[in-house]
């Protein structure tokens, strides 16, 4: 008896057992596929036009002056709200206009969490692959979920980092696939490309491989967001109305 109530109260004293949390498996072509067929339907086709419509904008600019730079800033700052906006859509269930999400990218208040949080995120993968290519890619693999996070969570830099860095362990193979396919990849041609001057080259052509690197990237953007929220980052559940 006197065991039995000894065993009873070391039982009361030990902390309560939290079950694990089910490990999400991820596969890359199946993020890609899915990221591909979301591209195609509302709200995310006229968010790419738009898109490009940009990008076409910026391309189309042969001198270089104070006004031009102007323009290519505002640009720059309303195609990130474009972004912000399909990573709200890519995080919700809903079935919302383009309008409405972009409207809600605008009134969630997070360009500046989102474009510090790419920044830093860009710089430290850099830095990893000025050490190592592999160490880049592993990096990247590790900080590719930052940017939902900082528009979901409404997080800065360091906090969506570290909240991307945790809910990618365990899936940083595919994840890395996906950031090293539709953002890596892509930016190595087009930087590559400029080196060479291929725009005097290839002309047109050049305008077009660019405006593919624009949808990879829209791609790799819904990608990662569908990645995030398998993983347990935070959906956009409120009605952008209210966000």
């Amino acid at each position: 008896m006197i065991q039995a109530n000894r065993s009873r109260k070391i039982e009361a004293m030990q902390p309560p057992q939290v079950p694990a949390r089910p490990l999400t498996e991820l596969r890359a072509g199946s993020l890609m596929a899915q990221a591909f067929r979301d591209l195609i339907r509302p709200p995310f086709s006229l968010i790419l036009l738009l898109d490009l419509l940009i990008y076409g904008a910026s391309a189309s600019v042969s001198q270089i002056d104070d006004a031009v730079l102007f323009g290519a800033l505002l640009l720059s700052v309303v195609s990130a709200y474009l972004q912000i906006a399909t990573i709200m859509a890519a995080s919700s269930s809903r079935e919302l206009s383009a309008d409405e999400w972009i409207k809600a990218a605008f009134r969630h208040r997070v360009f500046w969490r989102f474009a510090l949080t790419g920044l830093l995120a860009i710089t430290v993968i850099l830095l990893g692959f000025l050490a190592l290519i592999v160490g880049g890619l592993v990096i990247g693999s590790m900080l590719a979920l930052a940017q939902p996070a900082s528009v979901q969570e409404r997080a800065w830099p360091f906090q969506a980092m570290r909240s991307s860095v945790a809910l990618s362990a365990g899936n940083r193979v595919p994840i890395g696939i996906v950031f090293a396919l539709l953002f890596i990849a892509p930016l190595a041609v087009l930087q590559t490309g400029a080196q060479l001057r291929w725009d005097r080259d290839l002309g047109a052509a050049w305008i077009a491989i660019g405006a593919v690197g624009s949808i990879a990237g829209l791609v790799g953007v819904i990608a990662l967001t569908h990645a995030y929220v398998a993983l347990g980052g935070a959906r956009s559940e409120r009605d952008p109305v209210d966000a």
